[in-house]
């Protein structure tokens, strides 16, 4: 029979009334606590997560393009290469690579005027946050027949005073002169996240390859879209190794990570797991202090049975093993009770979205929550160790009682 566990059940049942407050107060903290890391781990995990996808929608993992293009107006071309593509290819933690097109123009309705850059792709089935932010309409149209289509940004929208099914032109300018303005009908409005690029407009890459006079085999560039854990810079540092070293075509191509492009989000998103390091800090403070008070009360309150029992002939880590029994069984019911609580409130905000956010400063629409089994597993596995762990080095005060003094004591 394991006696340390059955005088500390015995003892748990028999508990007094100062003692059960602060059992309550220590499993409650320990709740607290818990509750409080799994739900800020959710939400810094979902930010990252949401916001990663959003820029992997619009702009993908990675874009290889001419650096003038990306960061200039000029627009530059670019040839299908087969040794590249190839190369691509053969990386497995590419899942897509999609070409793209595009060209800065003046976009005018009856309205007025205003400048944008149009996107041309060949395929928007993957455009799943953009989809989500459409307001009014749909994306444009990729089929067999060349539909003149676009999709335009909500700022872009309001500022022309034009809707879905209305029609504006696209004027560009090439070497100095006008070329004749293209119709294209607004098939829909989608909303801008945050500070991405509020003037995209998306349309067919045959729209723009004609605007642009250029052929069916030339684009802007390519976007990589990678799987998901994937080191995007590094993968990146390795392609332009590849365009540095082995390319052949007459571009100067250079890989460029979401990362590198929108390095203020990602910057932003660092400060978010700055931020849950210091509230798991503190809450884990929190139920230390209050687990050492109550494990010290129960020490002070057991000193008469101590001495009884060092008395009897029971060793030091053997009555240690008493209060630490106590406190495992305080940890558990808080940990219980607190992963409970946590879980609840994750699936009711993920399936119900009730904290909404302003899109426009935290770039998605309600608080984002994303965590698995696993991670949970090792938030309550290290929290417990820990707590325990520095609660056994507390008991070490059961050798400092003196059997003698300890059994007068009342």
């Amino acid at each position: 029979m394991n006696l340390p566990l059955f005088i500390a059940r015995r003892t748990a049942r028999s508990a007094a009334s100062t003692q059960s407050t602060m059992v309550r107060i220590a499993t409650a903290a320990v709740a607290v606590s818990i509750a409080v890391m799994v739900v800020t781990v959710a939400i810094v995990a979902g930010f990252r997560k949401d916001i990663r996808a959003a820029i992997s929608d619009i702009s993908a993992d990675i874009l290889v393009t001419d650096l003038t293009t990306l960061y200039g107006a000029e627009v530059r071309q670019v040839k299908q290469n087969d040794s590249l593509r190839a190369m691509l290819d053969s990386v497995e933690c590419i899942k897509r690579i999609e070409p793209y097109a595009m060209r800065g123009c003046i976009v005018r309705s009856k309205s007025g005027a205003t400048g944008i850059v149009v996107k041309g792709e060949s395929n928007f089935a993957h455009r799943t946050s953009i989809s989500n932010a459409i307001i009014d309409g749909s994306l444009p149209r990729i089929e067999d027949q060349r539909y003149k289509e676009l999709l335009l940004p909500e700022s872009v929208a309001k500022s022309l005073c034009v809707g879905c099914n209305d029609r504006v032109e696209l004027i560009v300018l090439t070497d100095g002169a006008i070329q004749r303005p293209e119709v294209f009908k607004v098939c829909g409005v989608y909303r801008v996240m945050g500070d991405l690029p509020t003037a995209i407009a998306l349309t067919d890459i045959r729209n723009v390859q004609k605007i642009n006079l250029w052929p069916s085999d030339t684009y802007s560039g390519f976007e990589i879209y990678t799987a998901e854990g994937t080191d995007n810079y590094t993968l990146s540092e390795m392609i332009n190794g590849y365009l540095f070293e082995s390319y052949e075509g007459s571009e100067n191509l250079s890989s460029v990570s979401a990362e590198q492009i929108y390095s203020n989000i990602f910057a932003w998103l660092e400060t978010h797991d700055i931020n849950a390091t210091v509230i798991v800090v503190i809450m884990f403070i929190v139920a230390l202090f209050n687990m050492i008070t109550a494990l010290l009360i129960l020490l002070f309150e057991r000193t008469r049975m101590v001495g009884i029992l060092k008395s009897l002939g029971m060793a030091n880590g053997s009555i240690r093993q008493i209060f630490l029994y106590q406190a495992a069984r305080i940890v558990g019911i808080g940990l219980a009770i607190g992963n409970g609580v946590a879980l609840l409130l994750i699936l009711i905000q993920k399936y119900s979205g009730v904290v909404k956010l302003d899109a426009a400063a935290y770039f998605v629409t309600q608080v984002p929550v994303s965590i698995g089994v696993a991670e949970i597993l090792i938030i309550n596995t290290i929290f417990a160790t820990v707590l325990l762990a520095l609660l056994f080095v507390v008991t070490a005060i059961v050798a400092k009682i003196r059997p003698s003094e300890a059994v007068k004591y009342e």
